[in-house]
């Protein structure tokens, strides 16, 4: 029964007492009909503070009950939703999911857990191509081809300072993976990433800025991918990586998008332990004109799966990476040393390297250098909003004799030169590409000591 009841209740008590002392001092003198009214005054007096505590009794039964019904209720949540079982033993927490020390329930973790979850980013592109190659007879009668481009399914997110990435791509008759890692947040500026990654060599991620690449993509030493450990370190103004590859791959076939050994034929030789790094340092940091110059350097163990023997490899490059308003550029120069052990009979001057599926020999050793520059701009053309203009020129000087169809020849100064442009129109996108190629290892035309030429267009719609 609360204060207020009973306050009220005395009230009343006095009152009927008051009442009641008046009623007796005046029956003693009042007359006989007079007193006959007093007593029937007195009996609805009682009858009223009967009816008064039987409804306060139903009030204090009322309150009782509903006092009841919540405490239930508090207890049942408390119960099932903030109690739980951990490896230390039972965690009570109280009614805002925390425990009594105020560290967060096992449930409110979880609960982080799954939203972050649910920060899962899924995307992918679709792409169609058309491409007409001067030095194909068919492609010449045709006026071009169509074709399927590639379908690509990406995953990234990131939980609890654990970031992870995967690529796969399909193509016609054969996909793969393009990266896939889990990695550690150690800092703000350091990040470990296990698995297929991106490797720190060269100019920038890609080291291109077109569609079709350039010679130190298709040798390996641009916008290559291998399998192992790496970590970075971002500090603004200098960026450094350092890495350990168990392998060039996860796999030892060719079908993969980065270039490297494939052991496979005569040319029986794999990349493995092998050691890697990047450091850089950004002049003009976090404006609109900055250059970033950098070393990268790798190199490991090159064995070979026939003579069970093992020879080395090594390569070096310098780089330059630079945003100028709207133009920007790509510099690199690398030098590159394989030393194997293959059988007797099998030539050391060249090396066996493959991806998509296909396989090609470059220079066990050689020179590469490569310049490329962008003009990137805002457009109002029909549904397209920004356009950019490229050109991607390579070079590859080898030293000694190098022969990539296996002829037993000398080819020398292999070129390849993409100028182009890139339309965007979010989510859709068109690349213009006109490629040119001279001994360009088999990729525009055939080593003949002429330029030729592919004609190419890709469509594309990424989600």
């Amino acid at each position: 029964m609360t204060s207020q009841s009973d306050s009220r209740r005395l009230k009343i008590l006095v009152l009927s007492l008051s009442i009641s002392t008046a009623m007796a001092a005046t029956a003693a003198q009042a007359a006989p009909q007079d007193q006959q009214t007093i007593e029937a005054l007195r009996a609805q007096l009682q009858q009223m503070q009967q009816r008064l505590d039987r409804l306060e009794q139903q009030q204090a039964a009322a309150s009782q009950e509903s006092t009841q019904d919540t405490g239930t209720s508090q207890s049942s949540q408390n119960t099932s939703n903030s109690t739980q079982q951990s490896g230390g033993g039972q965690q009570v927490a109280n009614s805002e999911g925390r425990t009594q020390s105020g560290v967060p329930s096992t449930a409110e973790e979880n609960q982080s857990a799954i939203e972050q979850l649910q920060q899962t980013k899924i995307g992918g592109t679709l792409e169609l191509s058309t491409h007409f190659d001067d030095w194909n007879e068919g492609s010449r009668d045709r006026a071009g081809d169509m074709d399927f481009g590639k379908f690509i399914l990406t995953v990234d997110g990131e939980v609890n300072d654990i970031p992870y990435s995967m690529e796969y791509r399909f193509y016609d008759g054969y996909q793969f993976l393009h990266h896939g890692w889990v990695g550690y947040n150690a800092s703000d500026e350091d990040t470990f990433q296990l698995g297929l990654v991106q490797s720190p060599f060269g100019s920038s991620e890609f080291g291109y800025m077109g569609w079709y690449g350039n010679l130190p993509y298709y040798m390996g030493f641009a916008d290559n991918q291998n399998a192992g450990l790496k970590w970075e370190h971002d500090a603004g103004k200098w960026t450094s990586s350092l890495a350990f590859f168990k392998n060039s791959q996860l796999g030892t076939g060719n079908e993969h998008y980065g270039t490297n050994p494939v052991p496979e034929g005569d040319q029986d030789n794999r990349a493995v332990n092998q050691l890697a790094g990047r450091f850089g340092y950004t002049f003009g940091y976090d404006t609109d004109y900055s250059t970033e110059l950098a070393i990268s350097g790798r190199g490991g163990q090159f064995y070979n799966d026939t003579t069970n023997d093992s020879g080395d490899n090594w390569a070096t490059a310098l780089s330059l990476n630079g945003k100028y308003g709207n133009w920007s550029t790509l510099l690199q120069a690398t030098h590159y040393e394989y030393h194997a052990k293959n059988p007797t009979g099998v030539s050391r001057d060249t090396v066996q390297v493959g991806s998509f599926g296909g396989n090609w020999l470059i220079p066990a050793t050689a020179q590469i250098y490569s310049a490329s520059l962008g003009y990137d701009m805002d457009v109002d053309w029909g549904p397209f909003s920004s356009v950019t203009f490229f050109n991607d020129y390579s070079y590859v000087s080898p030293d000694g004799d190098y022969d990539f169809a296996g002829n037993g020849g000398s080819i020398q100064d292999p070129q390849l030169n993409d100028v182009g442009m890139l339309l965007s129109a979010d989510p859709f996108y068109v690349w213009f590409d006109i490629v040119t190629g001279k001994n360009a290892l088999g990729f525009i035309g055939p080593a003949d000591d002429q330029w030729h030429t592919s004609i190419q267009s890709n469509f594309g719609v990424t989600f």
